[in-house]
């Protein structure tokens, strides 16, 4: 009897998944964490502070140089990150040293005592340590708005191909294959140009010029106000909705009925049924919000869905109402594209707020936290998907480098920044011991946390 047929990985394949996963993952963070340790490079000689060195990795020194500034310059042996090494970051009162070359300790000099850390004022000494978070959020804004000014924005076309049932828009007469040609007496030319508006406006009534069938038509219509509470428990502020989109896939899992046949839970079967109505009008339930569904009408085309005979395919779990490989986009100019990129920024920054407050009630499955392995997932997708995708993922490891370093906790960028905070309001700096003290504390929880990252980690991959 002949042995069971097993997928076996090549030595190239291999190579690729090593390369994908692990140096992109290691380059990547390492990328992020220099960037960072410039930032407070850059401002401490903003400052006057002396830098004594900037190391690329960590350990032995490998080779290096020493700039007129008396900045030695190297590479070291672990290339995971780096760090720079400030001079006179100790106790003002007693600003002893340990002298390296005679290997003994010792006091600094009035002379090094000019552009030691610990003799400048308050003000500075936070510009310094709030410099690396700084520089990540600004990395995270250029290379965001690099995509949007090299690559562009997707363009979605305001033609009609999902229709909401009971909504605003299919109560006014809208059908599939609808082309607006026109928004409150404006051409348009992408969806977004009339979101962007009801979504905001849902009071009073805008006018549609269309195209249907070769026929222009005129269609004033007015959007309906919602408020809800989306699947990952977090409430939505009021918004407009019109109720129809040009929509790219649905994916099966979130499809919890077929023309009337249920599929919830069951994506095989919403898989099946779906086959049997490719290229006709199919009204689809599909989950978006925790409260409640939406019945769409919307027709599938059989010529974009062929991946859906191979079990294989990366897109086995969605069907297409569009193509993919037919995108246009938009290129911005830099002051658009860095608006963009900020709010793009600042809304991911409230999005994860948002899931930070509901996560201890229980009200979501999203993951809390993630380890090693949920950042070599994205970087290796984001290889894989293309070079705007491994810019975003950047940008996206950037913020969370920032925003991870400017929390309240001792050894961290926030938790410096709260001793300085205190000492400019009491005039004096919090004593050796207490620093100390909260540096072990610190140093035990953030500890707990990627041991219990990466353990979640390990218990997933196991447990797939």
């Amino acid at each position: 009897m002949d042995a069971p047929a097993t997928d076996v990985i090549t030595l190239s394949e291999l190579a690729t998944m090593i390369f994908r996963y692990g140096v992109v993952t290691v380059l990547s963070i390492a990328l992020i964490i220099v960037v960072h340790e410039f930032g407070h490079y850059l401002a401490a000689r903003a400052v006057g502070v002396k830098v004594r060195k900037f190391s690329l990795g960590f350990g032995k020194e490998l080779f290096g140089c020493t700039d007129r500034w008396g900045t030695r310059w190297c590479v070291s042996r672990l290339p995971i990150g780096g760090y720079v090494e400030i001079f006179g970051d100790v106790d003002r009162d007693n600003p002893i040293v340990w002298d390296k070359e005679n290997n003994c300790e010792r006091r600094l000099s009035e002379e090094e005592l000019k552009f030691a850390y610990c003799t400048k004022k308050v003000w500075q000494r936070m510009i310094i340590v709030a410099a690396g978070p700084a520089i990540n959020i600004f990395m995270a804004l250029s290379l965001m708005a690099s995509i949007y000014m090299i690559r562009g924005v997707a363009i979605i076309p305001p033609v009609v191909n999902s229709l909401a049932i009971g909504t605003a828009s299919y109560d006014a007469g809208f059908q599939l294959g609808d082309r607006i040609l026109e928004f409150d007496g404006k051409k348009i030319s992408n969806f977004m140009q009339i979101q962007e508006v009801t979504s905001r406006d849902w009071e009073n009534p805008h006018t549609y010029k269309i195209e249907r069938n070769g026929k222009i038509l005129t269609i004033q219509m007015t959007a309906r106000e919602i408020n809800f509470t989306d699947k990952k428990g977090r409430k939505r502020e009021n918004r407009g909705r019109i109720g129809m989109m040009n929509s790219n896939a649905s994916f099966f899992e979130h499809i919890v009925a077929v023309e009337g046949i249920e599929t919830k839970d069951k994506p095989d079967k919403a898989r099946e049924v779906l086959l049997k109505n490719m290229d006709k009008v199919v009204t689809v339930e599909i989950s978006f919000r925790e409260e409640q569904n939406d019945k769409f009408l919307v027709s599938f085309p059989s010529a974009l869905n062929e991946h859906l005979k191979n079990p294989k395919s990366d897109y086995y779990d969605r069907i297409f109402s569009s193509d993919i490989n037919n995108i246009e986009y938009e290129r911005y100019d830099i002051f658009r594209a860095y608006d963009r990129a900020a709010g793009q920024i600042g809304n991911g920054l409230l999005e994860a707020y948002k899931l930070l407050q509901v996560i201890h009630k229980g009200k979501t499955e999203e993951r809390a936290i993630g380890g090693v392995a949920v950042v070599a997932k994205y970087a290796g997708n984001s290889v894989k998907e293309g070079w705007a995708d491994m810019v975003r993922f950047l940008a996206i490891l950037s913020i969370g480098i920032a925003f991870i370093n400017i929390l309240p906790i001792p050894l961290l960028d926030g938790g410096f920044l709260i001793f300085l905070i205190y000492e400019g309001i009491t005039g004096r700096s919090v004593s050796p011991r207490v620093q100390n003290l909260s540096f072990a504390i610190a140093l035990v929880f953030l500890g707990g946390i990627m041991i219990l990252a990466n353990l979640i980690d390990l218990i997933d991959f196991i447990n797939p």
